[in-house]
């Protein structure tokens, strides 16, 4: 059974206590919300950039689509001026009057066809444009939340941090004042038990636990040398008695 002054035991009770607000800061800064939130938003922007790729294309694609039904119908108009300019100008030949009156009326006819397609097209066009300038804006939402959020999550960090650098520095005094293998023995417990290197007994109750220990546990607790390290079970955590 190793020993160590029962003084310099009850050190380890201070250092757990300070090692179990390093731990709960260390488990606050891994999952602040700010974190997750800033990652949903990071998802956010990235479905709204793909977005805004098909976005971008279909107007291309739209704008593409209006343009061909523009030229389309000019080409009908001007096919349709040049006939009758043909009949105004009396150069036709009396036999082919009929049929360039004809031509005129079935180009009237497909200009009303290629006029009503060249309006969905500046429709399609309205409609593209619109997608496009709202997703736009929503980056830009996107965006400022995620500056907020990052701020958040910042001036979080620097908090903790500074409470996690505060809480190091008692520590190393802490540390210094116990014995390198009485130490080597608490952290080798934490190691193993996730954590938890040492807890203090007050009689029969263990500190921080609404259990007591069993009487034959406390006659053999009560019956070791006052310096003798005491551990719960073989390689389990140090128990501190702090009524001797």
């Amino acid at each position: 059974m190793t020993s160590a002054p029962i003084t310099e035991q009850r050190l380890l009770i201070d250092l757990q206590q300070l090692d179990s607000q390093l731990a709960r800061l260390g488990h606050e800064r891994a999952h602040l919300p700010a974190l997750s939130h800033i990652e949903h938003t990071i998802k956010r922007l990235k479905d709204n950039k793909r977005a805004a790729v098909l976005a971008a294309a279909a107007l291309t694609d739209a704008r593409a689509e209006a343009t061909r039904a523009e030229t389309e119908v000019d080409q009908v108009v001007r096919r349709a001026q040049t006939l009758r300019e043909r009949l105004s100008a009396g150069t036709a030949a009396a036999r082919d009057l009929s049929a360039i009156q004809g031509e005129i009326d079935q180009l009237g006819r497909r200009q009303a066809v290629l006029e009503d397609k060249q309006i969905s097209a500046i429709e399609s066009v309205e409609s593209a444009q619109a997608q496009v300038d709202e997703l736009a804006a929503q980056e830009q939402e996107i965006r400022a939340a995620g500056r907020e959020l990052t701020a958040v999550r910042d001036t979080e960090f620097a908090r903790i941090d500074a409470e996690t650098a505060a809480l190091r520095a008692r520590r190393d005094e802490l540390v210094a004042r116990i014995s390198p293998a009485l130490l080597e023995e608490y952290e080798a417990v934490r190691a193993r038990t996730g954590g938890l290197g040492a807890v203090a007994l007050h009689d029969r109750r263990l500190e921080g636990a609404a259990i007591e220990i069993s009487p034959a546990e406390h006659a053999r607790i009560a019956a070791a040398p006052a310096d003798a390290i005491i551990h719960a079970e073989e390689n389990d955590v140090i128990i501190v008695r702090m009524d001797i």
